[in-house]
């Protein structure tokens, strides 16, 4: 009887487990990328992504810029948050990879919409 409880026990922590992990991986895509910006990027970048006074003293990139955001990659972003990039301190430490990249697409959205 003593076996069939625990045996019991483990099925429901596995099956919690489980659910945990397919609940976590739901709300994987549903990073607040706008609230990191805000929180972490945007006294230097500013709120239009063109760069505050301060981030423009600093030597920030526009990120309105067309030209930038063609010569710059992905991978590239997330190298210089992760791990800073000039006067830019690193990010690595306080953001997940996934929320790096999710601040990546983010800075995207600020690409002047090309015209046909």
């Amino acid at each position: 009887k003593q076996m069939k409880k625990a045996l019991y026990g483990l099925v429901v922590l596995l099956l919690f487990s489980v659910v945990q992990f397919n609940v976590s991986d739901t709300f994987a895509d549903k990073i607040g990328y706008k609230k990191i910006f805000t929180n972490n990027c945007q006294k230097c970048h500013g709120k239009d992504g063109k760069g505050t006074k301060r981030g423009k003293g600093l030597g920030v990139p526009n990120f309105t810029d067309s030209e930038w955001q063609d010569a710059t990659t992905d991978k590239q972003m997330i190298t210089a948050i992760t791990n800073g990039k000039k006067k830019m301190p690193k990010q690595g430490h306080k953001l997940s990879p996934e929320e790096i990249k999710a601040v990546v697409k983010y800075i995207r959205f600020f690409a002047p919409k090309k015209r046909r």
